[in-house]
């Protein structure tokens, strides 16, 4: 089985993004899950984007089919959030941030694309 490491990265980020580990009472300043995919993007490689979204995608997959083996590997990290803190459950959480996720893999592609062609000296 994969080690779905990017998938538990970007899960660290999202709960100190949203301030998980606070009692409710306690969290001002969450961030929305879009700004928290902005700031985990910043720091990875196109690479690593590219992982996430295969984490991502072989999540719901496995999800949808009746195998919860990855929810087991998540708990092992404590990283299994309760449904009412998005208001849907992880699997459709996951869904409805993929098109962002993709948009940002597509860009750190032609951002690759341009490092690469502008090392080889064409412009």
């Amino acid at each position: 089985m994969r080690g779905f490491m990017e998938l538990i990265d970007f899960m660290k980020h999202l709960a100190e993004g949203t301030l998980d580990y606070l009692p409710e009472d306690q969290r001002v300043g969450q961030l929305p899950a879009d700004q928290v995919i902005e700031k985990w993007m910043k720091g990875k490689s196109y690479f690593a984007a590219r992982s996430l979204r295969h984490d991502l995608k072989s999540y719901i997959r496995l999800y949808k089919s009746g195998d919860y083996s990855v929810d087991e590997i998540l708990s092992w990290y404590d990283l299994s959030f309760i449904p009412e803190r998005f208001g849907c459950e992880e699997w459709e959480l996951f869904a409805s941030i993929l098109c962002s996720i993709d948009a940002h893999v597509e860009r750190k592609r032609k951002d690759l694309l341009i490092k690469g062609f502008g090392w080889l000296g064409f412009r």
